[in-house]
């Protein structure tokens, strides 16, 4: 059987607290309406998954956190727009009171902190 395929880049995931990105955002648009439009824009399109997402860590002071999760992924060919990505993922973090936000690049993992 033939068959068409095209390569969609690197792939990168990201997890965001599901519950904050429901909670009603001061702005004109909801948060989860501003990542819709920034991952559309930006790379095209994305993926998201809901569900059983949970993760528990232990922060640099040695305090224990959980948190539910919606785990976010996009693909790109072109690398210059991974930096774009981990600046608008800062903003999240610091509109959702988040210390960090957890990503995926490839084989490297990562916490992406406002600054």
């Amino acid at each position: 059987m033939s068959y068409r395929e095209q390569n969609l880049g690197a792939a990168v995931v990201f997890l965001l607290p599901s519950l904050k990105l429901k909670e009603p955002s001061s702005g004109a648009s909801s948060l989860e309406s501003r990542l819709h439009t920034f991952l559309m824009d930006n790379f095209g399109g994305y993926t998201a998954q809901a569900g059983n997402i949970f993760g528990y860590w232990r922060d640099d002071r040695g305090r224990d956190s959980y948190g539910e999760h919606r785990e976010f992924s996009v693909a790109f060919v072109d690398d210059s727009k991974l930096p774009m990505l981990k600046a608008f993922i800062a903003k999240l973090a610091r509109e959702l009171a988040e210390e960090c936000i957890y990503i995926r690049a490839g084989q490297s993992a990562s916490l992406i902190y406002p600054a």
